[in-house]
């Protein structure tokens, strides 16, 4: 340690953060317990309890033979599994290009063969017509998607 403190001067100093990112670190802290971000917190939890429920009410639609699963998660970060990298790629791009969601799949080997998932995350700025929409995107995917496999 002595040798440190008095031969690695330029090292430590040179692996410390720059000024303005301790500040955006501190500005975000001081947003996030504020007011304002008490606010957001409770408009994207609501969206994540919306868009859970009309997914699990559209899946259930699908019967039995439904092959996609939303994974529990209480976070706005929410993954519908969709078995195949294909087909995980495909229902991706389909969002992407049709309803402009920002979505992206989550393939093999990352996850289990099969375990293949579409991530999404929601966020406070988001309107409920947006997550309607992707719900409604996301099930008319899968269905076309059902059609033809």
């Amino acid at each position: 340690i002595s040798y440190l403190v008095n031969y690695a001067r330029p090292f430590v100093y040179s692996t410390a953060l720059p000024p303005h990112s301790l500040v955006s670190i501190q500005q975000s802290y001081e947003s996030m317990m504020s007011e304002e971000g008490e606010r957001r917190r409770r408009v994207v939890f609501h969206f994540v309890r919306m868009f859970r429920q009309e997914m699990k009410r559209g899946l259930s639609s699908f019967g039995k033979r439904c092959q996609f699963e939303l994974l529990p998660s209480p976070s706005p970060i929410q993954a519908v599994i969709v078995p195949g990298n294909s087909s995980c790629i495909s229902i991706c791009k389909d969002l992407r290009e049709v309803g402009r969601f920002d979505v992206y799949p989550i393939r093999s080997p990352t996850v289990p063969k099969g375990k293949e998932r579409i991530r999404i995350i929601l966020h406070a700025h988001n309107k409920e017509e947006e997550v309607y929409a992707l719900v409604k995107a996301l099930l008319s995917s899968f269905k076309r998607s059902m059609i033809f496999s």
